[in-house]
C-alpha cells in the first residue's frame, strides 16, 4: 500500500514537472536577447577599436537587460547618452592623479546612489556606477579620451537601436494598457460572480487578488519612465477600487437572499465597469460618466444601507477614474505639493539608519580605497581588487555577505576551468568561441548565484589569458578576490552599520513624515485643484514603505515570548497605520468628488491642521479632543464618519506604538 502511494506521488510529481523542451525554450528566451546584444557589441567594438576597449560592453548589456521589457521614451535614449558622457568624464578625471581619484570616487557614489536611488529601487543608477568603475580599470585607455568617447557613443547607439527593435517586436508600449483592460474586465466579472456566490464562499478573496494585480501593474508602470503619469493614477484608482470593494463587501454578510436581491444592481455595476474599460475616447468617456451619474441618482431606491454605501462608493470611484483625463491642474509658482512630499521623504536620508546614506558611504569607501591602491601601485591586473570589492558591495549588508560566499566559490571553480582549458592549447578563435559560450551561461544564470560568478570569472580569465600568462592571471584573480572579501567584510561590519531593526524604525519614522505631508496636501486641495498624480504618488510611497516594513515583521523570529511580543506589537502598528492610510485615501477621493460643501471647508481645515501637527511624531493628545469637537460641527454625515474613523484609528495607532516601544526595550534587555 505504501509503495503504491509512493508511486502515485512520484507520478503526480512527474506529471506536474514541465517538459524539458519547455524548460530549454524558456531558458533560451531569457538568455538569447542579452547574449546576442553582448556578442554584437563585443565584435563591433573589437573590429572598430580593438579588443582592449570591450570593457564597457558588459555595462551596456546590463543596461539593455534592465530596459528590455520596459517602455523607453525618446527622453530615455537621450538619457543614455547624457549619463554615459558624464560617467566617462568622471572616470577620466579619477585616473589623472591620486587626489582626484580620491575626490571623484567619493563624490560619484553619492551622485548616483544617494541622490537618485532608494531602498525600493536600490539598483536604479547602479549600472551607471558600474560603468564608472569599469572605465577606471585600465587608466591607459582613458589617455586617449576621444577614442573612448567614440567607444561610448557606439555603445549608446547600439543600445538605442537594440531597444527600439525589441520594443517593436515585443509591443512593450501597448502592454500596460492591454493588461489594464484585462484587469478591469476581470473586476467586472468579479462583480457578476458576487451575485452568485454561495454562502460558504469568501467574496473578498477575488477582489483582494485583483487589488494585488492592480498594485503590481502600477509598480511596473512606475519603473517605466515612459508610461504616462495619468496611466499610473488610473491604475492606482482601480487598485483602490478593488481594495475598497473587498473591504465594503466584507462589512456585511452575503447570503442567498441578499445576493439574489443585489444581482440586478451588481450586473449594472459590472456593465458600467466594462464600459469604463473601453472609454479611451472623449465621447465614450462622456457616455460612461452619464451612465454612472444616472445610476448614482437611482441609488436612493436601494433599501439595504450597507449595500447602498457600497454601491455609491463604487460609483464615486468610477466617476473619478472617468473624469481624471479632463481634470485641470493649477500650476503654482511655489513648491508644488508633490515636490514637498519628495523633499519630506528626503529628510530621512542623512539619518545614520537610512539605507541611502549607508549604501553610499560603503560604496564610496570601497571605490576610493580600491582605485587609489590600483592607481598608486601599477601592478598588472591589480584592478581586479577594486572590481571584486565593488561587485561584493551590495545595497544590503546581508546580501554582501552572501555574495562573498557565492563569488568565492564561483571564482575558484572558474580558475580550475580556465586552468584545464589552457592545457588544451586552443587557438585564439577557439578561445573566443568558448568566451561567447561562457557569456551565454552568465546571462542564463541567476544574479548573485555561484553559477554566474563561475561563468563571469571564466570569461574574464579566458580573455586575459590571450595576452597574459594563465598562471599569473589565476594567481592575481584569487589574491585580489581574497583581499576584496576581507576588505568589504571590514567595511560592511564597521562602516555605518545598518541593522534590519534600525531600517524598520526608519521606515516607521518615514511613514509618519509622509502622513504629515499628506495632510498638508489635503489642506492644499481645499484651495486649489491638486493633480491626481501628486496624491497618487504620495499614497503609493506610503504603501511601498509599509510593504517593506511588513516584510521585515513577517521574517521576525518568534522562538521566545519576548520575540513573539515584539512581532505581534510591530504587526499591530503596521495594521493600524495601514487602516489610517486607507482612511486618508478615502478622504482625499471624497473631497475631490465635492462631497464636502464649501461652507464646511474652514472647519475641515482646522481639523486637518491639528491632525497634521499630531502626525510627526505621531501622538494622540488633547489636541485630538479639540479635533473631535470640530467633527461635531460638520453637517455631511459621510465626512463625519471618515474623520471620526481617523480619530479612532489614530488613538489605536498611538497605543500600539507605545506597546511596540515597551516590547523593543524588553527584547534589548533579554538580548
Amino acid at each position: 500500500m505504501a509503495d503504491d502511494q509512493g508511486k502515485q506521488k512520484q507520478q503526480a510529481t512527474g506529471a506536474a514537472r514541465p517538459p524539458l523542451t519547455h524548460v530549454v525554450a524558456k531558458l533560451l528566451r531569457k538568455t538569447l536577447p542579452a547574449s546576442a546584444f553582448f556578442m554584437v557589441l563585443f565584435w563591433t567594438i573589437s573590429g572598430l577599436f580593438g579588443i582592449a576597449h570591450v570593457i564597457p560592453a558588459l555595462c551596456y548589456t546590463a543596461l539593455f537587460n534592465s530596459r528590455l521589457h520596459a517602455y523607453n521614451s525618446p527622453a530615455q535614449y537621450a538619457h543614455f547618452f547624457g549619463m554615459s558622457i558624464l560617467t566617462l568624464v568622471a572616470a577620466r578625471i579619477a585616473t589623472l592623479t591620486i587626489p582626484l581619484c580620491i575626490v571623484t570616487n567619493i563624490a560619484i557614489p553619492f551622485v548616483f546612489l544617494y541622490m537618485r536611488s532608494s531602498q525600493f529601487t536600490p539598483m536604479r543608477y547602479y549600472r551607471y556606477l558600474m560603468l564608472f568603475v569599469f572605465l577606471q580599470l585600465k587608466p591607459q585607455l582613458l589617455d586617449n579620451f576621444w577614442t573612448e568617447l567614440m567607444v561610448i557613443g557606439t555603445c549608446c547607439i547600439a543600445l538605442t537601436v537594440a531597444l527600439i527593435i525589441a520594443g517593436r517586436i515585443l509591443h512593450i508600449s501597448d502592454q500596460c494598457a492591454t493588461r489594464l483592460h484585462a484587469l478591469i474586465n476581470q473586476l467586472a466579472d468579479a462583480l457578476e460572480h458576487l451575485a452568485h456566490k454561495a454562502p460558504s464562499d469568501n467574496p473578498q478573496d477575488e477582489f483582494l487578488q485583483l487589488h494585488a494585480d492592480f498594485v503590481n501593474l502600477s509598480d511596473d508602470a512606475r519603473k517605466n519612465a515612459g508610461v504616462n503619469p495619468r496611466m499610473r493614477v488610473v491604475l492606482d484608482m482601480y487598485a483602490m477600487l478593488a481594495e475598497r470593494t473587498a473591504y465594503l463587501v466584507g462589512q456585511f454578510k452575503w447570503d442567498e437572499n441578499k445576493t439574489c436581491s443585489y444581482a440586478a444592481d451588481l450586473h449594472k455595476l459590472a456593465e458600467l465597469t466594462r464600459k469604463a474599460s473601453c472609454s479611451t475616447k472623449s465621447a465614450q468617456r462622456s457616455e460612461a460618466i452619464t451612465h454612472a451619474e444616472a445610476l448614482l441618482s437611482e441609488a436612493h431606491t436601494i433599501q439595504d444601507e450597507d449595500f447602498r454605501r457600497f454601491f455609491c462608493s463604487y460609483l464615486h470611484m468610477i466617476l473619478l477614474v472617468l473624469r481624471e483625463p479632463n481634470q485641470h491642474t493649477n500650476r503654482l509658482w511655489r513648491m508644488s505639493p508633490r515636490l514637498r512630499i519628495r523633499v519630506a521623504s528626503f529628510y530621512k536620508h542623512p539619518s545614520i539608519s537610512s539605507f541611502e546614506l549607508s549604501f553610499s558611504v560603503r560604496c564610496a569607501i570601497v571605490l576610493t580605497v580600491g582605485f587609489t591602491i590600483s592607481l598608486a601601485f601599477p601592478i598588472s591586473h591589480l584592478y581586479w581588487f577594486p572590481i571584486n570589492a565593488f561587485l561584493l558591495t551590495q545595497p544590503y549588508p546581508a546580501e554582501s555577505m552572501r555574495r562573498m560566499r557565492t563569488r568565492t566559490l564561483g571564482t575558484v571553480l572558474g580558475c580550475l576551468f580556465v586552468h584545464m582549458l589552457s592545457t588544451l592549447s586552443l587557438p585564439i578563435w577557439a578561445v573566443l568561441t568558448v568566451c561567447m559560450i561562457l557569456v551565454m551561461g552568465r546571462y542564463a544564470s541567476t544574479q548573485g548565484k555561484t553559477p554566474m560568478a563561475f561563468f563571469g570569472s571564466s570569461y574574464a580569465l579566458s580573455i586575459v589569458s590571450l595576452s597574459t600568462g594563465e598562471r599569473y592571471a589565476i594567481f592575481m584573480r584569487l589574491v585580489c578576490l581574497i583581499a576584496a572579501v576581507i576588505f568589504v567584510f571590514i567595511v560592511t561590519r564597521l562602516t555605518v552599520p545598518t541593522s534590519d531593526r534600525a531600517l524598520f524604525r526608519a521606515n516607521l519614522d518615514e511613514l509618519f513624515i509622509l502622513i504629515e505631508s499628506y495632510w498638508a496636501l489635503l489642506r492644499a486641495s481645499l484651495h486649489t485643484n491638486i493633480n491626481a498624480v501628486t496624491s497618487s504618488e504620495a499614497i503609493w510611497h506610503m504603501h511601498t514603505v509599509h510593504a517593506q516594513a511588513a516584510s521585515y515583521v513577517k521574517a521576525l523570529p518568534q522562538s521566545t515570548s519576548e520575540e513573539k511580543s515584539y512581532h505581534d506589537a510591530a504587526q499591530q502598528v503596521l495594521a493600524c497605520q495601514r487602516k489610517l492610510t486607507v482612511g486618508l485615501e478615502q478622504l482625499n477621493y471624497f473631497i475631490r468628488l465635492d462631497g464636502a460643501s464649501k461652507q464646511e471647508y474652514p472647519t475641515l481645515e482646522q481639523f486637518m491642521t491639528i491632525a497634521e501637527a499630531c502626525s510627526n511624531p505621531f501622538v494622540a493628545d488633547k489636541r485630538l479632543e479639540t479635533a473631535e469637537n470640530l467633527v461635531g460641527k460638520l453637517q455631511e454625515e459621510e465626512l463625519r464618519t471618515l474623520l471620526n474613523q481617523y480619530l479612532t484609528r489614530a488613538k489605536s495607532l498611538a497605543t500600539a506604538l507605545d506597546h511596540l516601544n515597551e516590547t523593543a526595550s524588553a527584547c534589548l534587555k533579554t538580548g
